[in-house]
């Protein structure tokens, strides 16, 4: 086989092995506290767009949700929330259960494009398949983001969403046309009516393709007219896709940005040991969660990438990069780099980690695989170091895969020896509420009386978790304190001060815990009778 008949199929290989395991494992996961929420904001914008074009086509489902203008969070992207519904609609979903199992099968599907994504923003930086296929498994094989990318259908999509955009950029910058200004364009938009802070890609394609056509370094009436088409189009699709911009595109804009940049949100996070109001978290907040949650490996290898590019650039000094190469360098670090000064500057409010930042992480590992190359290509006397270099990569790749299996599907929970030990008492855990679906099922399977109640003893959603059970064990559960019926106490410890497990020990019993490693995150308790 010749090299290109092999790259096809080891590229093709891998894809299959990546889409079929999440079709295998869509179903394992809960439901994170926030899918109602994101389901019910493209739900009142699929309202609002069927109210103008086919009242007709809207099911008494979608007219339940209150109009888009009384609705508080109305300035939430919905382009991946709306054409969710649309698909739900066709295929006739009704029973909650079926809806958020679909939903979660999308989320993975993106998941997936972003994930090819990265690895053709690798293959063209380094010029190797096999870098490329390299950048997408350090993605894929990333605890917390594999398990998100089944239910978090606002960071990971966006983030899936963001590395799309940042590789149509990338082919845009480095050869304009009318086609690849289209495409981009329709890119930059559907991540920016996702999240709204995807208009830097927008204000990065304008900046780079300006300086390369004021340095000549393309054609340039051919760039111009592509940059004048890329403008125009982008903001076409930004309204088209953003129904709550119809009425005042500019103005409304405007007022979605300065929203993200201060998120409506007061509540406390659990940080370092201490409950800390997500309006005045430490500057290091981000840098710390990325630091402890991201495989070790990864970090290591970013920042000896980090290092060399900042190398690079300051060897060129006010020139900044002198070919296509050493700008994509440039553009990823800088992607990795500035969201987190952006966040730390504007006092930014962040909750549950370093979620909200997740659409940087591609551009992270996009630097780690430099710094991975760098250490490949070393000049030495012999090739040992490519073999110790391949075979470590191996053992860190294999060890996350083993990790993984063996708490599937819990790798949301994912701490790598940073966080040091306890760290259930230091950082927040199960913030989603993913462990109540387990527990739920667990409690049906083990007592079959007709009716249970069940109570949360933390701050969870305990009842999203019902919604994602079979119709006829969900009846037979209540969220209440009712002793007439067994009762168990459910806690995943969020929102709880002082964790002391010993405060049951006088009326109950110890009947379900879910751990990772030694550490319990989720307990439940049941009332002793009698």
């Amino acid at each position: 086989m010749n090299d290109n008949t092999i790259k096809i199929y080891c590229v093709s290989i891998f894809f299959i092995a990546l889409i079929s395991t999440g079709i295998l494992s869509f179903r394992d996961y809960g439901i994170a506290w926030d899918e109602p929420i994101q389901r019910a904001t493209g739900c009142i914008s699929v309202r609002y767009i069927g109210e103008r074009f086919a009242p007709f086509l809207l099911t008494e489902r979608v007219r339940y949700y209150p109009d888009l203008d009384d609705f508080h969070d109305r300035d939430y992207g919905v382009a991946f929330d709306v054409p969710a519904i649309i698909l739900e609609q066709i295929f006739g979903l009704s029973d909650d259960r079926d809806v958020f199992m679909f939903s979660h099968l999308l989320v993975f599907l993106v998941f997936a494009g972003g994930v090819y994504a990265v690895y053709r923003l690798s293959s063209r930086r380094f010029n190797n398949w096999c870098f490329g296929l390299l950048t997408a498994s350090f993605l894929v094989l990333s605890p917390r983001i594999f398990a998100e990318s089944f239910y978090n259908s606002k960071d990971i999509v966006f983030m899936a969403a963001f590395a799309i955009a940042l590789n149509t950029m990338i082919a845009f910058l480095i050869k304009p046309n009318i086609f690849k200004a289209l495409l981009h364009a329709f890119a930059t938009a559907f991540a920016t009516d996702i999240r709204i802070i995807g208009i830097i890609l927008f204000a990065a394609t304008i900046l780079i393709l300006a300086i390369k056509i004021a340095r000549k370094e393309t054609d340039t009436s051919k760039a111009l007219i592509s940059m004048c088409t890329y403008c125009i189009i982008t903001f076409a699709f930004i309204i088209a896709m953003f129904p709550w911009l119809w009425s005042d595109p500019f103005a409304n804009f405007i007022t979605a940005f300065k929203n993200m940049s201060h998120f409506r949100w007061g509540g406390e996070v659990l940080y370092m040991g201490d409950s800390i109001p997500a309006t005045e978290l430490p500057w290091h907040y981000s840098l710390v969660w990325i630091s402890i949650t991201t495989p070790i490996f990864y970090i290591f290898l970013s920042l000896a990438g980090f290092i060399l590019t900042l190398k690079d650039v300051v060897l060129r000094g006010i020139r900044f990069w002198s070919n296509d190469v050493e700008m994509q360098d440039l553009v990823f670090a800088t992607l990795s780099i500035l969201p987190i000064v952006l966040v730390i500057v504007l006092n930014s409010v962040l909750y549950d980690g370093w979620r909200h930042l997740y659409f940087i992480y591609p551009a992270i590992l996009l630097v780690a695989t430099k710094g991975w190359v760098l250490l490949w290509k070393l000049r030495l006397p012999s090739s040992l170091h490519k073999y110790t270099l391949a075979l470590l990569t191996l053992i860190f790749l294999g060890y996350n895969i083993y990790w993984m299996k063996t708490y599937h599907p819990n790798q949301n929970v994912y701490f790598n020896f940073l966080a040091g030990n306890g760290w259930r008492h230091n950082y927040e855990v199960d913030y989603w509420g993913l462990g109540n679906r387990q527990a739920l099922e667990y409690i049906l399977d083990n007592d079959q009386s007709p009716i249970i109640n069940v109570w949360p003893d933390s701050a969870t959603p305990l009842e999203n978790s019902f919604m994602m059970l079979e119709p006829d064990q969900r009846s037979r559960l209540r969220k209440a304190f009712d002793t007439s019926a067994p009762l168990y106490v459910l806690t995943n410890y969020r929102g709880v001060k002082n964790i002391d497990d010993s405060k049951y020990s006088n009326e109950y019993d110890l009947f379900y815990q879910i751990k990772i490693g030694d550490e319990v995150i989720l307990s439940v308790y049941k009332k002793r009778l009698g």
